[in-house]
């Protein structure tokens, strides 16, 4: 009888976890909650020629897509098949929930159903990387997570190298988030032969791409790795530094204004904020967590490396490790692995101290509620940005008309960093409009004519005849 509870718990917590994922995902499709670099390539949609092939081409052949052409081939098609309705372009975000799927199915084939499950819920709520979640163009990470996390699979429970081989490099070029973390499988592979099989197969085949086919075949071929910024040393250590400062600070006032926003949320969300964490409590309070203690703490281990490892990937690119705005796009791999550092954390030292199983399952019931209210907080803010850029210009385009403008370029100064720290509605600064190629799908949508006009953030650029200021929500002209 007990068995059998426990097992309706697990999959009613299996349920929750689809219905809570969609609609998170469904919530920012009715909205049609845009913003960044999704702007650009909604707008792009009206320029889709009728040639399925020499679009996904032209698609491909560019600084983003060029080394990332197995995801390239996925949003280039999505975008294709967007070009008559471009709601269709926000499925993208779909590819998230399928991120979960292969999370939970790699999770329940090498640990158990259970964990699998919490897992899967942990991952989905979790606060770093949000831009994976909210965006449709981010769905080239989701996709490296599936074939990165197929990719253990295959090389750690069938033993099956070539495969896992061949998903990891599918990884790698949907987005290469996971490229240091070569590493893990072969150090999961016990046989030197088939180790360097891997290594020879995955390496070769990517530096092959990257530097022959890549510049051969695409004209706007753009090598996205510097080596050479490994030995910058001030560069190093703003990596250390804005790494520590995202799991010693970033997180934790995220998860502030979580609660905080707690009175916020509709009756939808109270219900699944109550929900989910009473039948985490409930299915895993008689779970037999002591029984495999030293091999939570295996795999706290690995994912300490892991996180770690795959931290290093900024030390050879531009970005920053950051929770902030579209610049947490990078977190995929450390959103999982630092996922499964925190459940195995929990796990081996609560057994090292002899806490109950039933106060185990409630402190992952408390980090699930935390991390429901944060995911449901962050969601609103991607909505309210997006909101806040209609907002903008839909006042833009009212001064436009009263100040009776035909044309021309239009410079727009308003204190977007003021308003990305200030603001309480955001919750990792999430992004406002500030880039010149988010401008002309926002004027379309609020009125304005994007072939007459063209709005510049005067930050980027302040020799235009027409000048406005956005403040204290009102447009005015300048002089």
């Amino acid at each position: 009888m007990e068995k059998k509870q426990h097992n309706n718990y697990l999959v009613f917590l299996n349920i929750l976890i689809v219905v809570y994922s969609l609609y998170i995902s469904l919530s920012v499709f009715k909205e049609k909650a845009v913003v960044t670099d999704d702007l650009a390539g909604v707008y792009a949609l009206r320029m889709i020629p009728h040639s399925y092939f020499s679009y996904i081409y032209s698609f491909l052949d560019s600084t983003i897509m060029a080394a990332r052409p197995v995801s390239g081939i996925i949003t280039g098609t999505l975008s294709f098949l967007s070009k008559n309705n471009e709601s269709f372009y926000l499925l993208g975000t779909l590819f998230f929930p399928l991120s979960l799927i292969a999370v939970y199915w790699v999770g329940r084939k090498m640990l158990s159903k259970e964990l699998a499950s919490l897992i899967t819920l942990l991952y989905c709520c979790s606060i770093i990387g949000t831009s994976i979640q909210f965006t449709s163009i981010m769905l080239n990470s989701n996709l490296a997570t599936i074939f990165f996390v197929l990719s253990i699979y295959y090389v750690y429970v069938r033993k099956k190298i070539i495969v896992s081989a061949l998903l990891f490099i599918a990884s790698v070029l949907s987005y290469e988030i996971f490229l240091p973390l070569v590493l893990l499988p072969l150090f999961l592979i016990r046989e030197n032969k088939k180790r360097v099989l891997f290594a020879l197969l995955t390496l070769g085949v990517i530096i092959t791409f990257r530097k022959v086919i890549q510049p051969y075949v695409f004209v706007n071929s753009y090598q996205r790795d510097e080596v050479g910024r490994i030995f910058e040393l001030k560069r190093v250590m703003l990596v250390v530094i804005f790494s520590v400062k995202l799991f010693v600070k970033d997180l934790f006032v995220g998860i502030y204004k979580g609660l905080v926003n707690i009175r916020n949320l509709n009756i939808p969300e109270w219900v699944l904020s109550v929900v989910i964490p009473f039948v985490v409590y409930k299915a895993f309070r008689n779970y037999d967590f002591k029984s495999k203690s030293e091999y939570f703490k295996k795999l706290g281990m690995i994912s300490f490396a892991a996180i770690l490892v795959g931290l290093s990937i900024f030390l050879f690119s531009s970005y920053i490790p950051t929770l902030f705005g579209f610049n947490n796009r990078n977190l995929g791999a450390i959103r999982l692995f630092y996922t499964l550092l925190i459940i195995s954390g929990v796990i081996y030292l609560s057994v090292k101290l002899n806490v109950q199983s039933r106060m185990i399952s409630a402190f992952f019931a408390a980090i699930a509620f935390l991390l429901v209210v944060t995911n449901i907080r962050v969601k609103d803010s991607w909505i309210y940005a997006s909101r806040f850029n209609n907002e903008l210009f839909s006042k833009l385009n009212k001064a436009i008309k009263e100040n009776h403008i035909e044309d021309g370029d239009i410079c727009l100064e308003y204190d977007v960093f003021h308003e990305l720290k200030t603001n309480p509605n955001l919750t990792f600064r999430e992004p406002l409009f500030y880039d010149d190629w988010e401008s002309s799908m926002l004027c379309e949508i609020n009125g304005i004519d994007p072939k007459k006009f063209k709005v510049h953030n005067m930050d980027n650029k302040n020799d235009c005849e027409v000048k406005f200021q956005y403040k204290n929500g009102k447009m005015f002209r300048m002089k």
